[in-house]
């Protein structure tokens, strides 16, 4: 079979199976499956495709029928212009992290905190960024905590970044410059609105908190000036209706000047304060 019947047929596959990015994933999987880069593909469209490379790319379009995510059925995906690996037990970055990036990159600092690593997107980017940074990066999760020793090493800043496995501060030691964290934001009461791509395929653990999706804040914030400097800078990812209340429990804590931080199309993405 020529390779412009199999990227048709994969398409129609995905498709029919309500997949709205059939084509483009398609693409992808069935350049995954060649093992070319996806822009080799027109390149090769007359060409005959063997049945070895057909079964390992119908195995593929099965992974995506039942809802696994491009990024993890590949184990890579792309933030803040890195390629970094990901797997079953670490939340899939989302562009929508890059919000806490752009709002901190111009701002380097020497000491950071960062809670709930996860992949360690943050925590290298970071590092990779900054020259004289040293971060502390802190997971509950083991196997989390390999992954991003891994992509940190991937990118020459393991020397940069201590990790640490710690129930948020339980294992912390020290005073930083910056807290930075995407904590766990939805409630179980919002369980059956999140899309099967996020529900089957990212960690429980790496996705609510509590029934309203505030128990990580309730849990962060009230300990975050013992671990801050004095004109230390704390940023979090929010959900995109939990500015309000979350800018409460901040307010409650002695951070009063807390920032609302957008994302690019417009939602309510991050806080940002400093100790009042």
């Amino acid at each position: 079979m020529k390779l412009q019947r199999v990227l048709a047929d994969t398409a129609f596959k995905l498709s029919h199976s309500g997949i709205e990015s059939a084509a483009r994933d398609a693409r992808v999987l069935t350049a995954y499956a060649l093992e070319v880069p996806i822009s080799d593909l027109s390149l090769k469209i007359n060409d005959k495709v063997s049945s070895n490379i057909i079964s390992k790319l119908e195995k593929l379009i099965l992974r995506r029928i039942n809802r696994e995510p491009i990024s993890k059925i590949l184990g890579r995906r792309e933030f803040w212009g890195r390629t970094f690996s990901i797997n079953k037990n670490v939340l899939d970055p989302r562009g929508d992290t890059e919000t806490l990036i752009d709002y901190v990159i111009e701002k380097p600092v020497k000491t950071v905190l960062e809670l709930g690593t996860g992949s360690g997107v943050i925590a290298v980017t970071l590092a990779c960024a900054w020259k004289e940074v040293q971060v502390t990066a802190v997971d509950i999760s083991e196997d989390a905590l390999l992954l991003a020793q891994i992509n940190a090493e991937k990118f020459n800043v393991e020397n940069k970044i201590q990790f640490l496995k710690s129930d948020w501060f339980e294992n912390v030691e020290g005073i930083f410059d910056m807290i930075i964290s995407n904590p766990p934001y939805i409630g179980w009461v919002e369980q059956d609105k999140i899309s099967a791509e996020v529900k089957k395929y990212d960690p429980e653990i790496a996705l609510f908190a509590g029934y309203d999706g505030f128990d990580a804040y309730k849990k962060i914030i009230p300990s975050l000036s013992k671990f801050l400097n004095k004109d230390g800078l704390v940023v979090l990812e929010i959900g995109a209706s939990q500015s309000s209340q979350v800018k409460d429990i901040m307010n409650s804590s002695g951070f009063f000047d807390v920032e609302i931080l957008k994302d690019l199309s417009g939602k309510e993405r991050a806080v940002a304060a400093k100790l009042a």
